[in-house]
């Protein structure tokens, strides 16, 4: 039996379509079951990560997990896990982290968003499970942060318009946890993952004005402005840690923060999606 956490996220929630599509029996852990919206035949536990005596019963009869967890809570709560599992017989854990850990030890400038993800490996890395450990960079998704000012007025803002990075479709991302879960040959592994293409958010905003088949503008904003943004949606630690890898990439010569990597089709054996692909299935989220 497979566990996931972050069952109601992005990359949780794909996870679960996934293993639900290929008729595998998977548990989903949720601080609020009533509210999830699951795939039919989902088993679902009460469970937060935040608090470890809710856990033991979740991981009961689990040998797989598939371990996320967003913000500056992110150590505490994969530790918190990862502890639960070692004592409940888990045996493996693929854990979602960061191309930020990667970024921040390529460029010599640490930065916390770097830190959460680097202590949450160290302690999957050290519990003596089987683990893979996997290293997406910008997602898709984070696109859909523009969805509300594109449909209300065609505009798009973002305070790093020139910024190139390598997007991955959060789909993929969740393949290759299946893959990692279910499959062998993963066990000590470190995946970098990442879309086929470079795109600055511009050349992300253009794709999707092409697809909608409508101009949509982008609105430059200060850094001071995404802040107060995103913290009507995060709490201001996650906010800060964030904003501080951003302000280090911005400060870099060349605006270039990600390369392609061939993670996704190696590992799948297909074409990673490239950003149209992902804008043309989630058209209707800006029309």
């Amino acid at each position: 039996m497979i566990l996931v956490t972050g069952a109601t996220g992005t990359v949780g929630g794909a996870v679960l379509a996934r293993l639900s599509s290929d008729g595998v029996a998977a548990t989903a852990l949720t601080r609020r079951p009533a509210a999830a919206r699951l795939p039919p035949g989902t088993r679902v536990v009460a469970g937060d990560l935040g608090a470890p005596e809710s856990l033991p019963r979740a991981l009961a009869g689990i040998d797989s997990v598939f371990l996320m967890s967003p913000g500056h809570c992110k150590a505490f709560h994969d530790a918190n896990l990862v502890d639960a599992a070692a004592e409940a017989g888990v045996r493996r854990i693929v854990q979602l982290s960061s191309a930020g850990v990667a970024e921040a030890a390529d460029s010599g400038e640490d930065n916390a968003l770097a830190r959460w993800h680097r202590d949450a490996e160290d302690a999957l890395r050290s519990s003596g499970l089987e683990w893979t450990i996997l290293r997406p960079g910008e997602f898709m998704s984070n696109a859909l942060a523009w969805a509300e000012s594109i449909r209300a007025d065609g505009t798009a803002a973002t305070p790093a318009p020139d910024l190139v990075q390598a997007p991955v479709d959060p789909a993929d991302i969740a393949a290759v946890a299946v893959e990692a879960l279910r499959e062998p040959g993963h066990a000590g592994k470190t995946y970098a993952l990442s879309g086929p293409e470079q795109l600055s958010a511009a050349d992300q905003i253009a794709v999707l004005g092409a697809v909608l088949g409508r101009g949509v503008e982008v609105r430059p904003i200060s850094l001071a402005q995404h802040r107060s943004a995103m913290a009507r949606r995060h709490p201001e630690e996650t906010v800060a840690g964030v904003l501080e890898a951003l302000e280090q990439a911005l400060a870099r010569p060349g605006n270039v923060r990600a390369e392609c990597v061939p993670t996704v089709p190696g590992l799948l054996g297909r074409p990673a999606a490239t950003f149209r692909q992902w804008a043309v299935r989630h058209a209707s989220a800006f029309a």
